[in-house]
This record gives C-alpha cells, structure tokens and sequence, in this order.
C-alpha cells in the first residue's frame, strides 16, 4: 500500500534558486510547474531548466511531479 503525501511543494519551472533548494527541503513531493507559475516568455528556459534539474536529480525520495499547460494552448508541445 502506498503512503499518503503528507507535503507537497509547487516550484516554479522558471526560478533556478527554487528549484535547487527543494533537494533539501523536507517534504515527500515536488510539483515543477511549468504553467502559471512561469510567464509566457519564459517559458521555453522553464523548461530547459527543468529538464535539466530531472536529468541531473538530486531530489532523493520525493515524488516529483511535472504540472505542463493544457493541450490546447500553444505551449503544451
């Protein structure tokens, strides 16, 4: 049986900073978000940063989540 998230953080896709410190941080998730929290015209940097955070890992056994805008906006793809 799988154990109910006690806390989970949102981090905006688009701030280095934040993301960076949510390895350290004690909770059991992580939302990178990479729809409203992030501007349109950064966007695209969102989600080469985000990328590379996942690739890179370092978040030990949170769940991470990756919260991506809605098929019908231009910048689901």
């Amino acid at each position: 049986m799988t154990q109910p998230l006690r806390t989970v953080l949102y981090m905006p896709g688009s701030n280095a900073r934040a993301i960076e410190k949510a390895r350290s941080l004690d909770c059991d998730g992580i939302i990178l978000d990479l729809e409203d929290a992030v501007a349109p015209d950064a966007k695209a940097d969102a989600r080469k940063l985000v990328a590379e955070a996942l690739n890179q890992g370092g978040f030990g056994h949170r769940v991470m989540i990756l919260r991506v805008n809605a098929v019908d906006t231009p910048w689901h793809d």
